[in-house]
């Protein structure tokens, strides 16, 4: 098989990794949609895509636990 050059970086490779969604080849280093900025990810999941905040309302370990033990104060 010929060496094709990776869609984000242009190295070449030999055994290029193939996206599941834009369908184009990457190197090991942006294999991940993440990693090359797939154009396709926006669309697989919308408005979720770098962001990373805290949940608000969610049960920490303590949380959890007081649920399945009782909570003692």
């Amino acid at each position: 098989m010929k060496p094709v050059p990776c869609a984000y970086c242009g190295d070449m490779v030999d055994l290029p990794f193939e996206c599941s969604y834009c369908r184009d080849p990457f190197c090991a280093d942006h294999r991940l949609p993440e990693e090359h900025r797939c154009v396709k990810l926006r669309q697989i999941r919308p408005g979720r895509l770098g962001q990373r905040g805290v949940v608000r309302g969610a049960p920490g370990p303590r949380g959890v636990m007081g649920r399945l033990f009782g909570r003692r104060r």
